[in-house]
Order: C-alpha cells, then sequence, then structure tokens
C-alpha cells in the first residue's frame, strides 16, 4: 500500500511524541476572563443540590500541586486534614516554613494547600455560552465565593436564604476579571429577591408535580459529584507522594522527625545519629506505612474497631426537608 510522504517537506510535529490533553470534566464550568468579553466574564447561574447526596451539595477540598523535580511529572493530591487528619504534606509545609533556612522556607513552597469547592449549578444566562443556558454544569470556586455562600445563609443582617433551596435560592452573578495574573471573583453577587428554579423559561411550584420535574431535571446534569470529595490516598498514590517528597527533600531527617515523631519505640526517638538507618532505608520504611502520621491511626484505632455499618445516601426527600 502506497502513502503520500514528502520527504523534502517534513512535518516536524510528526517527529515528537503528542501529548493527549484531557479535559479534567466535561462538565465543569469554565468562566475564564480570557473567554469573556473584553476581558471580562460575566453570567448568571444558580446553586443546585446534588441529587445523589443533597448533603454533599457542596464539596471541599484542600490539595497540594506536587511536583517531581527528577522527571517533571505532576500530582494533585487531596490533603487529609480536608477532613481533619493529619497531613504529612501539611506537616511539611509548616516544618519547612518556620524553619530558619531560607533554603527550607523556599522547599516549603512546594507543600503549600490550595483549597477549592464544587457545586452544581444551572446555567441561566451565558452570552458567552448561550448553548449553556439552562444546561447543569459543575461550578469549582474559591473562599471567596464560598464565603458569600454562607453569609447569605447566616447573613448579619437581614433574612437568611440557602443558595441551595429548590424553591426559594437565589440567582448568582458570576464577573471574573483578571487582577494581576489571577482570575478575581470579588464582583461576584446574588442578585433579585428569593424565587423558584426556572425549567424550560417556567418556575416551578412547590408541590408533587413539581418536584417530580425537578427530580427528572437534576437527574439530565453529572452525577458524580461526589467524585470531588476526599478519599483516602490509595498504596499507589502513597508511594507516588513519597518518591515526591524524596525528591523535593533528599535529606530524610526533616521527614523522619514528621513520620518518624509519633512511633511507639522509643529507640528510634532517643537513636543517636550514627546508629539511625540510611536515608534510602528511612524512605524504604517511611513508604510502607500511610503517609498520614502513626498518631492519627493510634488515635483512630479505637474508632475503628466500634465503626458502625456504612449508612446509604440520603433519600430523595432529603432534596427538599434538608437543605
Amino acid at each position: 500500500m502506497e502513502e503520500n510522504f514528502d520527504i523534502f517537506n517534513l512535518d516536524n510535529e510528526a517527529f515528537v511524541k503528542q501529548e493527549i490533553k484531557k479535559d479534567e470534566d466535561e462538565f465543569l464550568y469554565k468562566p475564564y476572563p480570557e473567554l469573556g468579553k473584553d476581558g471580562v466574564y460575566k453570567s448568571l447561574v444558580r446553586f443546585l443540590p446534588n441529587i445523589t447526596n443533597p448533603k454533599k451539595s457542596k464539596i471541599h477540598q484542600y490539595y497540594v500541586w506536587l511536583k517531581d523535580p527528577v522527571d517533571g511529572t505532576n500530582h494533585k493530591a487531596i490533603c487529609p486534614s480536608t477532613v481533619g487528619k493529619k497531613s504529612i504534606l501539611k506537616d511539611l509545609f509548616w516544618k519547612l516554613k518556620n524553619s530558619a533556612s531560607a533554603k527550607d522556607q523556599e522547599i516549603a513552597k512546594a507543600f503549600s494547600r490550595k483549597e477549592d469547592f464544587y457545586s452544581l449549578i444551572q446555567v441561566v444566562k451565558d452570552a458567552n455560552r448561550p448553548d449553556l443556558e439552562g444546561k447543569i454544569m459543575i461550578l469549582k470556586f474559591g473562599r471567596k465565593v464560598n464565603d458569600l455562600i454562607e453569609q447569605q445563609i447566616k447573613p448579619e443582617f437581614g433574612n437568611p436564604s440557602n443558595p441551595y433551596d429548590l424553591f426559594e435560592g437565589k440567582n448568582f452573578g458570576i464577573h471574573v476579571r483578571k487582577v494581576g495574573e489571577w482570575n478575581n471573583y470579588d464582583l461576584c453577587q446574588f442578585v433579585g429577591d428569593k424565587m423558584s428554579l426556572m425549567i424550560n423559561g417556567e418556575a416551578v411550584e412547590k408541590n408533587e408535580s413539581g418536584r417530580d420535574a425537578v427530580t427528572k431535571y437534576l437527574k439530565t446534569g453529572p452525577l458524580d459529584l461526589d467524585k470531588y470529595d476526599y478519599n483516602d490516598w490509595s498504596e499507589d498514590e502513597n508511594d507516588k507522594i513519597m518518591r515526591i517528597i524524596r525528591n523535593t527533600i533528599p535529606d530524610g531527617r526533616l521527614v523522619s522527625e514528621i513520620i518518624g515523631s509519633s512511633s511507639d519505640s522509643p529507640s528510634r526517638a532517643s537513636s543517636s545519629p550514627a546508629s539511625s538507618t540510611s536515608v534510602d532505608d528511612f524512605y524504604e520504611e517511611a513508604s510502607s506505612r500511610s503517609t498520614t502520621s502513626v498518631e492519627e491511626e493510634k488515635e483512630e484505632a479505637p474508632a475503628k474497631a466500634a465503626k458502625p455499618a456504612k449508612k446509604s445516601a440520603p433519600s430523595l426527600d432529603d432534596l427538599y426537608n434538608d437543605l
């Protein structure tokens, strides 16, 4: 079979390994300033409850964007501190940050936590993407927007309003612009009065028919919001994180202070430098344990023994009663 190859006009790209780009989530709403008019993205959305688990309608996560200095690969590690667990990532950051060494303080930046929230939204109006209007998407947002949500629920003055309420929520005006190198959400705000959710241009009534319509509508959107929730690190992820820590902090003594400080063995705490294991031995041992901490495991052991049966996700009735 003959193929047409032009050896005199070579395509450089054909000789370079192409990186396959994966969208983080096809349902992720992206109000980026560069996609808006005159560098500002404006739209109107409405927060929605999570039909699969109403009590998890807003997912929160602390995470650390780790980069392996050896091979250049990146890894997003959801920090155990998200759920109040002790975390080696958090401990390393503060240990390095509070060090008298300027080098340590610089390395601390590699373990700095960031924060995100995720919620379902209905796109009410978007002149930038009119094809999304009426659709259910996932909005990733930061502390600023979360503060606005909480101020609605527990206002300092005036009457409270739950933005996730299907019949008495409010629309949210998104206004994102660039301030320096960062997307800025300071001008976002809730707008208008309390109102019912609109489906196909009609307000949903608070009755059985309206609830059926809402339930059917919510099932047309993403049903996997829980994937953004915290889960304990798998063995593979644990190994990957330990490898990155090792490559970022080649001297294992600092990490040893954090992982080994709560060990049951008194000899380890009192061992001299001459009798300590090598850096390689330390990392091999540390990798075989959870990168949370021994202290945390000891605290949780009794609780695990008396762990109650796993509860099922809330019923659809919670969609209307518990929000």
